[in-house]
């Protein structure tokens, strides 16, 4: 069963938990109607991809599609926003409400140490990715290690515009050490957060709330992150809004082109503009497929925005025999506004260019797809099958390296060698780079429930077991100092109904290996936890049943891994 990741609106709905009072006698709340005709009091905050922002409350906000709004009223809502002020090239001189708030509070965990972070070296954020919390509050730690993986991910694909922050009234004096030292945490300095009135409106009265806001400090989504499925939940609809968001969405552009209509006579009614394109008509990936590397055009369009010639300038890098289709793809791609002179449409010659950017490196490619539309279906594991537990020595799973200065053990994996004297066929047989199947490959595993299998002299059975959230525990109950030093494996199978690309989004507790029909696509020996999407990596998936095998060998304590999957949607 496929389901739909991106319902939009029904999100927006998340964040009516936040509201409060409406801030009528505000003299900026003005009367505006949303996209059902209903009446709402609102200030405007921003035009984000194809929504008007409004704040409604002091905690508050509503978004109505820009093709929702009238004319008359696309052009209020842009000059109330026009005289904003701009965002600053230094977060020190940030003039938006909420990044403001930060300049000279604003610290730099790492490793256990905290300093002051220079503002002046970085860019004002367009987005605040703020996770809050209160004195009633347990589990940062664990809660902050399943949403670091997401925070990573968004600011790798939204490089500059997204800064992660940590708001909380801790009890007594901060200490790093209750932070995950997997990443570096910018946190707000609890000495001085008595003057962040506008943030500390969002501090939960008890547990955990995130939130992601514009630099104003309005809420674009939000909710209690007090369990690893609402962590899961707040990632999921913070991907969503900001893949809605993102001006390169190509479902996005008539929304903005409706918006643009109405205001660019009133922004040029007593200059002039030439047409402009509001939206590129290709897509990257196809055209460098396909050899293109740079189209360079004049586009002649009419007063209606109509393109009447397309001609490819020397300066494009087309292949000869694409050159017509391109053309008329551009010519009928619709995504063109007329000039405007002296506040009137007419026709002009748009001067287009796409660069053909270089393909992304893999694993950014498949983080970029895991949060910005491509992933858009999700493919339950409704249950897997697991074998477990292979037994090893201590000595076969693993050589102590030593013990750094943070107190973590460092370990290599065992790489199976030719002599025997230093490790035995048995050994080899259950290290992590060695498996029962090896002779036939991983595509010959297909278990059925209740099947038993010898290994290594020790007798298992594969046993149903149900996902909690994408979590699966091999302890279960079993006390997690009793299964060190073994491996597990998990079976499972999905149905699509087309051939498709597919991301996997996984984390382990701890050396993992998975196969996806057979072909070996993850092959990481690791200590760590099990965190929510920890990597993501494109499989591609065929029409009908697909077999994924995963390999978690424990050394000690924890032994779960997290797995979610999803396909390309239309």
């Amino acid at each position: 069963m496929l389901l739909p990741r991106f319902r939009f609106f029904a999100l927006l709905l998340l964040l009516r938990t936040f509201a409060s009072c409406v801030l009528a006698a505000d003299p900026a709340m003005t009367e505006w109607k949303d996209a059902k005709g209903a009446a709402f009091k609102g200030e405007p905050i921003e035009a984000m991809g194809p929504m008007a922002l409004f704040r409604t409350g002091a905690t508050s906000s509503r978004f109505v599609p820009m093709a929702a709004l009238a004319a008359a009223d696309c052009v209020r809502f842009h000059q109330i926003v026009s005289v904003r002020p701009p965002r600053a090239g230094r977060w020190s001189d940030a003039q938006g409400r909420a990044t403001g708030e930060f300049v000279g509070r604003l610290l730099r965990s790492e490793k256990g140490v905290t300093r002051p972070v220079d503002l002046a070296s970085l860019p004002e954020p367009e987005l605040l990715l703020v996770f809050f919390g209160s004195r009633k509050s347990e589990g940062l730690s664990h809660l902050l290690d399943n949403f670091a993986p997401f925070a990573k991910r968004i600011e790798r694909v939204y490089p500059g515009r997204i800064a992660t922050v940590l708001v909380s009234t801790w009890d007594g004096a901060f200490n790093p050490a209750w932070l995950p030292s997997a990443r570096s945490w910018f946190v707000a300095d609890p000495k001085k957060q008595a003057d962040m009135k506008l943030l500390s409106r969002f501090v939960p009265g008890r547990g955990f709330a995130a939130m992601l806001l514009t630099r104003e400090g309005v809420p674009l989504i939000g909710g209690a992150v007090n369990d690893d499925f609402e962590v899961m939940k707040f990632v999921d609809s913070a991907s969503a809004i900001l893949w809605e968001l993102n001006p390169e969405n190509p479902r996005t552009w008539r929304d903005r082109a409706h918006y643009q209509r109405a205001v660019r006579p009133v922004e040029f009614a007593r200059t002039a503009s030439p047409p402009i394109a509001i939206a590129d008509p290709f897509r990257a990936e196809a055209l460098r497929a396909r050899g293109v590397k740079r189209i360079a055009a004049l586009v002649e369009v009419d007063s209606e925005g109509l393109v009447t010639q397309v001609t490819m300038k020397p300066e494009a890098e087309v292949p000869a025999a694409l050159a017509g289709p391109l053309g008329e793809a551009i010519r009928r791609s619709g995504v063109f506004l007329p000039a405007i002179d002296q506040g009137w449409p007419g026709a002009g010659t748009c001067d287009y260019t796409f660069v053909v950017p270089p393909a992304l490196e893999k694993k950014a490619a498949a983080d970029a797809a895991w949060v910005n539309g491509e992933a858009r279906l999700d493919v339950p594991f409704a249950s897997w099958l697991g074998l477990k537990p292979v037994r090893l020595s201590e000595q076969a799973f693993s050589v102590v390296l030593g013990v750094g200065e943070d107190g973590v053990t460092r370990m290599s994996a065992v790489t199976a060698g030719s002599d025997p004297s230093k490790i035995s066929t048995r050994t080899q047989l259950n290290a992590f780079h060695s498996d029962w199947f090896s002779g036939q490959g991983a595509a010959s595993v297909r278990p059925v429930e209740g099947e038993k299998l010898e290994i290594d002299g020790s007798k298992v059975t594969w046993k149903r077991m149900k996902p909690r959230d994408g979590l699966v525990d091999f302890l279960g109950s079993t006390d997690y100092n009793s299964l060190n030093y073994c491996v597990g494996y998990a079976w499972a199978e999905v149905e699509v109904p087309a051939d498709t690309d597919a991301w996997l989004g996984i984390g382990s507790d701890d050396g993992l290996k998975t196969w996806v029909n057979g072909e070996l696509v993850m092959d990481q020996w690791t200590e760590r936890t099990s965190k929510l999407d920890d990597e993501v990596v494109a499989v591609r998936l065929h029409k009908g049943a697909n077999q994924f095998l995963i390999k978690i060998q424990n050394a000690k304590g924890r032994w779960s891994f997290t797995a979610r999957l999803r396909v390309r949607g239309k």
